[in-house]
């Protein structure tokens, strides 16, 4: 980055601000995404403005500013009526801030009437266990696991197949597979939690705190990796970081989703 380094440049713009995001620094990483998109809007290019408003939209509902991050996927519809993404993260604002389920598979539903990526099936299950629609979340992890299928995806999908086999099949020998892989490939803290939590399932809690406190630990704020390490904290008796983790999780509530909310209070 600093060998780059080049403030007027779009693309050295948008790598600052996804580099701050990794670090945690979440406002530093909105500054430099918005002034992406203001280079975007000052160029006229409708492809750099779409991408930088659906993307400064996700920065804005990760720091909790939900009014601008629907605002800017209400811009970005205005520039594509049929952009998948925009329409995905309006979903999400109706499912997780206003608690209004239906509407939020309504407008899913829409999306999926000819938009056929994976993970959207994934989304709509989810909602339809929040609403205790057991046939309609069977459905949509069928028709996840059937389009998952495609070898066009590649390893593309291997982080959502892992959650499935953990959470919903219990194939915990399956998701260790695919962790090592995942980890050989991008021994990043994500991967590196993928392979504490399998371990974790597996029984084996020592390997498990093992790996988060050379690997995890201090090195990444995503929400859902500190929900898995605050349950191996709890089984290992390290009570006090879990309450540590704990407040945070609280705070991030929107971003994991209503369904995750009684979850992390029975922490």
């Amino acid at each position: 980055m600093d060998s780059i380094k080049n403030m007027s440049d779009f693309d050295y713009l948008i790598r600052l601000a996804k580099w701050n995001d990794h670090k945690g620094d979440m406002e530093t990483a909105i500054r430099f995404m918005e002034k992406a998109k203001d280079k975007a809007e000052s160029s006229k290019n409708s492809t750099l403005m779409l991408w930088s408003y659906t993307n400064l939209a996700d920065y804005y509902g990760h720091a909790g500013r939900i009014e601008d991050s629907n605002e800017h996927f209400l811009k970005s519809l205005r520039l594509d009526p049929q952009n998948a993404f925009a329409k995905k993260g309006i979903a999400w604002i109706v499912f997780s801030y206003e608690k209004n389920p239906k509407e939020a598979l309504r407008i899913l539903d829409s999306v999926t009437k000819n938009y056929l990526s994976p993970d959207y099936y994934l989304l709509k299950a989810e909602i339809a266990e929040y609403l205790g629609n057991v046939m309609e979340m069977t459905n949509n992890l069928d028709n996840y696991a059937i389009a998952v299928e495609n070898p066009d995806y590649g390893a593309m999908y291997n982080v959502y197949n892992f959650g499935m086999y953990l959470e919903r099949t219990e194939q915990y020998n399956r998701a260790l597979r695919v962790a090592e892989i995942e980890v050989n490939s991008r021994p990043t803290p994500g991967s590196y939690d993928l392979l504490a939590y399998s371990y974790f399932k597996l029984g084996q809690k020592d390997k498990a705190i093992e790996i988060v406190k050379q690997y995890i630990e201090g090195k990444t704020f995503e929400p859902g990796i500190l929900f898995r390490t605050a349950q191996i904290y709890r089984a290992t008796g390290e009570y006090s970081k879990v309450e540590e983790l704990n407040t945070e999780l609280l705070g991030a509530i929107y971003e994991l989703g209503p369904v995750m909310e009684s979850k992390i209070l029975n922490l």
